[in-house]
């Protein structure tokens, strides 16, 4: 068994990749975050500039540039599509658990190291998340590495060693945690570092030492400015920080209630969100009332910590609530429902009353996720739209797009109903043998097999729902030898649909005034996408720009003529 699990250790990593690497590529990317990703490497590879960040000839001043040069690797060896855009998060994801396994190993040994790993993949949002093209799963590997090193390096003066080479990698990852997202990157690790210092009562780092850290880690995002600045002059660098300050100073919208974090954890990290949350409460008292902890009472310090003020930041202070924001929670909780669930295993008994309740009720919720988007989806159109009225959604522009996307043309065949159907077998057999290994086996085995099924599956479908029609239309005009001849433009809401699968450069226009000023200007495209609560406005008598004729509708899609 030793021999089985040492081997499995040093593959987990390598299957971990495969694993997230499997179906990446099969749904569209989604409006916006990854269309806009993928845009910016998909403009970078066509402008051949590595420093040009630029949406529909814009520069882009949100985030610093190394997620979108991986991506732009990625598309260089695969082509531009789906799969090149979401590649480096499978990469980031397989590393993510390398290091896990081999931390856990440390610290409890290989089972746990492996289980922590497992764990990792086989919870719901977490392999969401990991399959997707978002920063933030590689801003979480900087700040891991970055944190775990300062820990090793803590742990080596304790052994009489210097330390100075973890150090300097923690430095080196934070700093390129930097140069993924911003300044974020250095900032909440250090809040997290100087937290657990002062529960662990240490004493800090010498002040040339912390110079030195500092340094290293700002020099990799400051040569990053240093070459923007050279090529795009000071004018450059005012826009980058006057963009970059604002996030911090004004709301970005997205708001929701204090708790939402924590039930996104909870709720999402099906099936072992309630043991993470258990292991959680129950190591607390542990690591208080130790008068010397060791060193693996000390790591787990260290993730209460990074689990705490991640929670309460953005739970408390960041207005905006965008669940991938909290998405380092997942690793950390991780190990803590492999510490319960092991525990639980060598105990041979169950999950508490709370724990069984709450895995069953966000099962059921799952469950009945994976029943009606396939059950909606083979419904006859005309049915959706009065399912849709009956939920209530109103007569208003959200409530007719929601209508309209219902009665789009997508094919649901019965294998859709797959991630339900593993999701009821896996949850059988765990209700029957919860105080056994076997039972959590087949749960975890079902859950990691349901989600991927309904990332292949369900996932596309509804992503043709609510974006198909743009996306065929937008193609139409791409490629070395496009279907339709002229230029195209989009019309109404914003999207970033067309920067991807479309023109490298199509205008957007919200208003008709703002098509009035083109007409001025003589640059009126010859097809506008919109949508259809824009079409009359558009295609009546009397307008103020020439009128357009509809082409042809992908419901709740359009393609216009220029009359």
């Amino acid at each position: 068994m030793a021999k089985l699990l040492g081997r499995l250790k040093g593959s987990l990593g390598l299957l971990a990749g495969l694993w997230l690497w499997a179906g990446q590529g099969i749904p569209y990317l989604f409006d916006w975050d990854e269309l806009i990703y993928a845009s910016l490497a998909r403009q970078m590879l066509a402008s051949g500039d590595p420093l040009a960040l630029q949406i529909n000839g814009e520069p882009f001043f949100e985030k610093p540039p190394l997620f979108f040069w991986l991506q732009a690797l990625a598309m260089a060896a695969l082509g531009v599509n789906e799969g090149a855009a979401r590649l480096p998060n499978a990469w980031v994801g397989g590393i993510t658990v390398a290091l896990l396994v081999a931390w856990g190993g440390r610290l409890r040994g290989a089972g746990f190291g492996c289980l922590w790993g497992i764990l990792l993949l086989t919870g719901y949002l977490p392999l969401f998340f990991y399959k997707t093209g978002l920063i933030d799963l590689l801003l979480n590997l900087g700040m891991g590495v970055g944190l775990g090193s300062l820990w090793a390096a803590e742990e080596a003066r304790r052994a009489g060693r210097s330390g100075q080479g973890w150090r300097a990698l923690g430095a080196l990852a934070l700093g390129l945690a930097v140069l993924a997202k911003g300044p974020v990157g250095l900032v909440l690790p250090l809040a997290i570092w100087i937290l657990y210092k002062l529960w662990q009562r240490d004493p800090p780092m010498g002040w040339g030492e912390m110079v030195i850290f500092l340094g290293l880690a700002a020099a990799v995002p400051l040569a990053w400015l240093v070459l923007e600045v050279t090529a795009r002059g000071l004018q450059w660098l005012a826009a980058f920080w006057h963009y970059q300050w604002g996030l911090v100073s004004t709301p970005s919208g997205h708001p929701g209630p204090v708790y939402l974090h924590l039930l996104a954890f909870a709720w999402g990290c099906f099936p072992w969100g309630a043991l993470a949350l258990a292991g959680i409460l129950e190591r607390i008292p542990r690591s208080i009332d130790s008068a010397a902890a060791d060193l693996t009472q000390r790591a787990e310090r260290l993730l209460l910590v990074a689990f705490g003020v991640v929670l309460a930041l953005f739970s408390l202070l960041v207005q905006t609530k965008l669940i991938h924001y909290t998405s380092l929670l997942y690793p950390i909780g991780a190990y803590f429902a492999a510490l319960r669930l092991q525990g639980l295993v060598a105990e041979k008994r169950g999950p508490s009353f709370g724990e069984t309740a709450w895995i069953l009720l966000s099962g059921l919720g799952w469950l009945a996720l994976w029943l009606l988007l396939p059950w909606l989806g083979s419904q006859d159109p005309a049915l959706r739209a009065q399912v849709g009225a009956a939920l209530g959604i109103p007569d208003s522009l959200t409530g007719r797009l929601a209508l309209g996307y219902l009665q789009a043309e997508v094919e649901w065949p019965f294998f859709t109903y797959g991630p339900a159907l593993l999701l009821v077998l896996g949850g059988l057999a765990w209700i029957r043998a919860r105080q056994s290994v076997r039972g959590w086996a087949i749960l975890l085995l079902a859950t990691g097999l349901s989600a991927q099924l309904a990332w292949s599956c369900i996932f596309p479908r509804v992503l043709q729902h609510t974006q198909g029609g743009s996306v065929y239309f937008f193609r139409q005009f791409a490629g070395p030898e496009p279907a339709l001849s002229g230029r195209v433009g989009l019309y109404g809401l914003r999207s970033f649909v067309p920067y991807f699968y479309g023109p490298l450069r199509v205008p957007y226009a919200a208003k008709l005034e703002e098509l009035a000023a083109w007409q001025a200007q003589g640059q009126v495209p010859d097809y506008l996408v919109t949508w259809d609560p824009f079409v009359a406005e558009l295609t009546e008598p009397g307008i103020p720009v020439a009128a357009w004729q509809a082409v042809e509708r992908r419901s709740p899609f359009w393609l216009l003529k220029k009359t």
